[in-house]
């Protein structure tokens, strides 16, 4: 009896994909190609950290995308930390986020902080093709329609955002007012297809921040998640992110 009934657990793991001994590997649990190279700063009393996302060494043309140089705009490790080292100034800390990583296509989020005459930070919106380490155009995703679609969409959300902050904030000025209206409806398709990730949920779309420091609370939220279902009709047919 307890022979045949272990035959019918095994039939039962066999067929749920399971096997004693053996971790069954979700997606989820997948092992990312991207590790952290932790540097500190410091200048003074003044302590900061650059966490530095390294490829892994299989990955030549992604580990090329996202070297040092490229992260820092043209500038190695070396010069970033000397330049920190003599005035606390710079870059002055830097996380990352991978929002999306699949065997063939990887999003990433780099959060910089930087000090000049005042504090500030910004952001840099990547997506790459793993094997070759190109960036990966939205177009491969997202028919035209598709394209032209989330382009008015952005640009009708941001400009209702734009226009309710107006009539939130009696204190915003009417040039500052003027000027995110302007730089809004003249938005380009290129600037924003050009700051995208892909997230478990959906496509997040960004554009620059445009107000100077002092008003920069008067900025609207830039961001726009676009989640796949709604994207479902626009698949291109090169697709492989959104099914």
């Amino acid at each position: 009896m307890n022979y045949f009934r272990g035959v019918l657990i095994a039939i039962m793991l066999v067929g749920s994909g399971v096997y004693p001994g053996y971790a069954q590997i979700r997606p989820s649990q997948k092992r990312s190609i991207i590790s952290t190279k932790t540097v500190s700063l410091s200048y003074d009393k003044q302590k900061d950290t650059l966490r530095i996302p390294v490829v892994a060494d299989q990955y030549p043309g992604l580990k090329i995308a996202l070297s040092d140089k490229n992260i820092f705009d043209g500038d190695d490790l070396q010069a970033v930390v000397k330049n920190y080292q003599s005035c606390g100034c710079g870059i002055t800390g830097l996380n990352y986020e991978v929002t999306f990583e699949s065997d063939d296509i990887i999003s990433i989020i780099l959060y910089f902080d930087t000090m000049a005459a005042y504090p500030d930070n910004y952001q840099k919106y990547l997506t790459f093709n793993i094997k070759t380490g190109e960036v990966y155009p939205i177009s491969k995703e997202i028919s035209a329609n598709g394209l032209k679609w989330i382009f008015d969409s952005y640009k009708s959300t941001v400009r209702k955002r734009i226009l309710n902050d107006k009539d939130g904030n009696s204190d915003e000025d009417i040039d500052d007012f003027n000027e995110l209206k302007t730089t809004i409806d003249s938005l380009d398709s290129q600037e924003l297809f050009g700051k995208y990730i892909f997230t478990k949920k959906g496509i997040m779309l960004s554009t620059e921040r445009i107000l100077p420091h002092v008003v920069q609370a008067f900025e609207p939220d830039r961001d726009l998640l676009v989640p796949y279902d709604k994207l479902k009709i626009y698949k291109a047919a090169t697709a492989v992110v959104v099914k």
